[in-house]
């Protein structure tokens, strides 16, 4: 299903906060317990926990907002982006663009799909639902999504990407059938560095490499 969307310039314009609206996205897990844990690692946890939570509460926030003006809408690409540039901290990829499929409504001929976006401070204000206009994005809506970005973050350092700091998040469900939904994890500037993390299982994928299909 294609819908028309606005990919505009990353500036937000803040407004007012609105309330947590729930979600079924999970919780995300505690750190494990045990010995093994050092205060390092547990402060870690610590961080990755805080982030994801933002990036849930501000996901809910944006979506029960669009939703007030657009009943039915359903996320199908978030892009966020931190200001300074690349980060290892996810809680600092803080400008969010939430992009919504909105179904059409009424009865009768056959009605085009249409699409609406909120922009949105991690944490922060939420901005008005704008309608979608502009490029084509092929995205299918998000199921979940099961990971927040730091969690997703945790797999490309985990496969030896330590330290490898990105400016640009997104995520998003192709319809290619040989793509799932997915985050993407990049530097649009300069040399290829982008990878892809599968979010059902976490598997990683090279973008810059041939033949990897990024799924």
């Amino acid at each position: 299903m294609r819908i028309r969307v606005f990919l505009g310039a990353a500036a937000l314009t803040a407004t007012t906060v609105l309330g947590a609206a729930g979600t079924s996205a999970a919780v995300p897990a505690p750190p494990p317990a045990g010995p093994a844990v050092t205060h390092e690692g547990t402060e870690r946890y610590d961080h990755q926990d805080r982030a994801d939570a933002l990036w849930r509460l501000t996901y809910s926030r944006a979506t029960h907002k669009v939703r007030a003006v657009y009943p039915g809408a359903r996320l199908v690409t978030a892009y966020g982006h931190a200001p300074t540039g690349p980060t290892t901290n996810m809680a600092k990829v803080t400008r969010w663009r939430f992009i919504y499929e909105v179904p059409p409504r009424g009865n009768g001929r056959a009605k085009p799909v249409l699409g609406a976006y909120v922009d949105a401070v991690l944490g922060g204000a939420v901005g008005r639902p704008q309608p979608g206009r502009g490029a084509w994005l092929d995205n299918a809506p998000i199921r979940g999504p099961r990971l927040a970005p730091a969690r997703a973050y945790e797999h490309v350092k985990n496969v030896g990407h330590r330290g490898h700091g990105f400016q640009f998040v997104e995520l998003g469900n192709p319809l290619h059938p040989q793509l799932k939904q997915r985050w993407i994890f990049s530097n649009r500037r300069g040399v290829c560095d982008s990878y892809s993390v599968n979010d059902a299982d976490g598997r990683v994928h090279n973008l810059c490499k041939r033949g990897m299909s990024g799924s």
